[in-house]
């Protein structure tokens, strides 16, 4: 299936499941392109937590070879929306995507490991505690140089829209926040993901609070304007 008929088929995602993951079409495209540039070839293998109605799953789909796409998210109605369209349903079929319907971000039991794991807007509605289980679960399931994209609202703040909170410290949730945000400083991040240490990692993660992407997205849709982070493997 080429680009445009991709973009048809997501024209037809139903409209309730987009109101409730408050994104879209364009909203796709543009993560989409924010993982090539991180790197993502049609060879990677993908871990996307939190993949909703697939509105980057799809293109995504269309993109990598067979069998390279996981998908995690607890809200399986949603996918099953989306593959309510007989075309979604065959792309998911012909790509051999594997879907987890978990809260926990836990790939691990498939056994597999990944280059990418891309979170769009997952992290933004963290309990507290959520961070370091978060990356915990997806940092052991990384391959060798593989990366972890995500975005969140930093306390600070951003130029781009993100107002961050008024005493900028973290919001120390207890439970998810949705709908809403959540807020965590730049700085707990770091010392949360700094102490990450797996057999591969046995520092930690480093962060790099990446705002070219903050800009290129609201370019195009101005009130996503979330932080964008990239974990790495020190």
């Amino acid at each position: 299936m080429n680009q445009i008929g991709l973009r048809q088929v997501v024209l037809r995602v139903l409209d309730e499941p987009q109101r409730y993951v408050r994104s879209d079409r364009v909203s796709g495209q543009w993560q989409f392109e924010l993982l090539k540039r991180e790197g993502c070839k049609p060879f990677s293998k993908v871990l996307e937590i939190g993949c909703g109605c697939l509105h980057l799953g799809i293109p995504l789909l269309g993109y990598l070879e067979e069998g390279n796409y996981v998908g995690v998210d607890p809200n399986e109605w949603l996918r099953n929306s989306a593959m309510k369209d007989e075309t979604v349903a065959e792309l998911v079929q012909d790509k051999k995507a594997v879907f987890l319907s978990v809260d926990d971000f836990d790939a691990g039991p498939l056994g597999r490991t990944f280059d990418l794991v891309f979170a769009h807007s997952v992290m933004s509605h963290f309990a507290h505690w959520q961070l370091e289980v978060f990356l915990r679960n997806t940092s052991k399931v990384l391959a060798p140089g593989g990366k972890i994209i995500a975005s969140m609202a930093l306390a600070e703040g951003n130029v781009y829209g993100n107002p961050g909170r008024p005493d900028k410290q973290d919001s120390m949730d207890e439970k998810w926040v949705y709908p809403g945000s959540s807020f965590f400083t730049l700085r707990t991040v770091e010392q949360v993901a700094a102490k990450i240490a797996t057999p591969g990692a046995p520092f930690g993660l480093a962060v790099t609070n990446v705002q070219e992407y903050t800009a290129f997205v609201t370019a195009t849709q101005p009130d996503h304007c979330h932080d964008w982070l990239v974990f790495q493997r020190i």
